[in-house]
């Protein structure tokens, strides 16, 4: 059931990459942002305000929310501004490689041990992830370079939410969470571009369903779900995202799907059927020896 919640998260994220591109090209990228997270927010502290009123005013939550708003705030935006300048499959192939960052994150600076069955995976999904996603006829460029710190940011946040939802009340850490992206946001808005903002309907529609679904409801399964499964098992998981943002492509935009992006996306489904499998195997062994000891 919870893999099952992240694929559907991959889901949703994949149908947001054309929305972002389509959406920033009449409104202010960090007024995108802004919306997107104060909508999450909103909703959110509303249901805790009458579900869990007590655990409102709760310290930890606030400073670890807003903390994690901050890695998001960079993440969303540098990947809004980045599709201003680059194409959706190199921002999906860059946004994604955060697969490949958070090893190295757990590695060096929390000194978790990172398995051969790991890195086999996540070799093959990045592999995946190229073949899919990445088109050699356009040179890198500047979308691609401020894209890069999406990645680098949205690792940081999955590794810091794996740790700080083990050990923070759920609600408030991913209602501050929201409140913090927003704040970021609008403040950056203010700083380099306060001029009025003219929203047409269709460009609400999208932000509405950017807020609730590609917000509200995505990131809170992300951090949650990591009191469950590792950050680095929740990363490879998230690599479906450009496999159903290719399928939405070739169904909505009617985009043709190459033998290599078929490939690609075949390697990625195959990556994270094998670790899962594979971790899953090991687990089994070693809770056997445990019981034999």
């Amino acid at each position: 059931m919870k893999t099952f919640l992240l694929i559907l998260v991959t889901i949703v994220w994949g149908s947001t990459f054309f929305i972002i591109k389509d959406t920033v090209a009449t409104v202010n990228e960090y007024f995108i942002v802004f919306i997107r997270s104060i909508q999450a927010f909103g909703a959110l502290f509303l249901f805790m305000l009458f579900t869990k009123s007590n655990e409102i005013l709760h310290k930890k939550a606030f400073i670890r929310g807003i903390t994690l708003g901050f890695f998001l705030a960079i993440s969303y935006t540098a990947q809004t501004i980045g599709l201003k300048y680059t194409s959706t499959g190199h921002s999906a192939f860059i946004t994604s490689s955060a697969v490949v960052i958070v090893p190295f994150i757990l590695y060096f600076f929390l000194k978790i041990r990172i398995l051969k069955i790991d890195w086999m995976a996540i070799l093959l999904v990045f592999i995946g992830l190229f073949l899919l996603t990445y088109d050699t006829s356009t040179s890198v460029n500047n979308g691609d370079v401020i894209t890069l710190f999406s990645a680098f940011a949205g690792a940081t946040h999955l590794v810091l939410a794996g740790r700080y939802i083990q050990k923070t009340a759920t609600l408030p850490l991913i209602s501050y969470q929201f409140l913090g992206t927003a704040l970021f946001s609008l403040t950056a808005w203010f700083v380099m571009d306060n001029s009025p903002v003219q929203i047409s309907t269709k460009a609400w529609i999208s932000l509405i369903y950017l807020g609730l679904f590609g917000t509200l409801f995505c990131f809170f399964i992300v951090v949650w779900i990591q009191k469950y499964l590792s950050s680095l098992k929740t990363a490879i998981i998230l690599t479906l995202e450009p496999v159903f943002a290719a399928i939405f492509g070739y169904f909505v935009i009617h985009e043709i799907l190459t033998a290599k992006e078929l490939t690609g996306s075949a390697i990625i489904l195959t990556g994270i059927m094998a670790h899962s499998v594979l971790k899953n195997s090991a687990k089994r062994k070693n809770h056997k020896l445990i019981k034999r000891k």
